[in-house]
């Protein structure tokens, strides 16, 4: 019989099991996690790719957390390949249709048209596959994983706490600040190639922390987020400083609707591979199998 009291939700923070899927996924992206080596020759172009990404989606409606899956899935997949220029466009859309394929609905999911104008018009669906089929093969089909923006939506709900509201008349306007600065932050944290060594739930509790130090809330860091996260707020501080100075940066030199902020090619992880592996190489005719990197 069923329980007409129970909400139903997609929504799986808002869910009975939020707790327990939480820690799923905080399990599954230390399992899952490959080592990010800022290595590839074509880094310089992805602020270009990110925001490719990133304007297609919002054409096609789709969710942040799709965005972010997308990224994720084209940082490491051209940290091990060497890309050639017309090739790379192909591979970020296709990294963007495979987390689109998993986070959305099917009539969501964009068509090779869209990118006629960015890649070779001489592509076909039938290589487009092969292409998709390749990114597949190096995550060993395992692409669905968490990412800081599905860690996002169940840290908000836990972001304020019943000393914030001491004056009701500020409560509005104080929580549509919080939702304009966390996207500001989650932006910032997608266009910076030093956070993408961090687990996400870390960088997730570091854009709170972050968010709640900015406007002025005490503590920054409750007792309820210190519970709800795992974390202790001296292990985000790295972080934090991390992501404030991808901030200021961001403010100094893009306005902030626009999209991404330019990355130093030459910057090198904290967590460097031990030996690197010859990276293997992907042309538009044909596509060379790849092994998966071992970390």
């Amino acid at each position: 019989m069923a329980l007409n009291h129970q909400r139903r939700t997609d929504k799986w923070w808002e869910t009975e099991y939020s707790d327990n899927i939480h820690s799923y996924l905080q399990y599954h992206e230390v399992k899952w996690r490959m080592v990010y080596g800022a290595r590839s020759p074509q880094i310089h172009l992805r602020p270009v790719l990110v925001k490719t990404i990133r304007s297609i989606a919002k054409t096609c409606e789709m969710s942040n957390v799709c965005v972010h899956l997308a990224v994720t899935l084209m940082d490491f997949f051209m940290d091990n390949h060497d890309l050639k220029f017309d090739t790379i466009m192909l591979v970020s859309f296709a990294c963007l249709t495979l987390a689109a394929k998993i986070e959305e609905h099917c009539l969501k999911i964009p068509k090779l048209n869209t990118m006629q104008n960015v890649i070779s018009k001489d592509v076909t669906n039938s290589h487009f596959r092969k292409v998709e089929m390749k990114i597949l093969m190096f995550f060993e089909f395992n692409v669905a994983v968490p990412t800081v923006a599905h860690f996002i939506e169940f840290y908000k709900d836990h972001f304020f706490c019943d000393s914030d509201f001491y004056h009701n008349e500020f409560a509005s306007i104080l929580k549509d600040k919080f939702n304009r600065m966390i996207l500001s932050y989650q932006d910032a944290s997608l266009e910076s190639i030093k956070l993408i060594s961090y687990n996400p739930s870390m960088v997730a509790a570091s854009i709170i922390l972050t968010t709640r130090h900015t406007l002025g809330l005490v503590p920054c860091w409750t007792p309820q987020l210190r519970k709800v996260t795992g974390y202790l707020k001296k292990d985000l501080v790295q972080c934090c400083s991390l992501l404030g100075r991808n901030v200021m940066q961001h403010r100094k030199f893009v306005p902030i609707d626009e999209g991404y902020l330019s990355s130093s090619p030459g910057f090198q992880s904290p967590i460097i591979m031990a030996s690197k592996k010859k990276r293997s190489h992907i042309d538009v005719p044909n596509i060379i199998l790849s092994k998966r990197t071992a970390f």
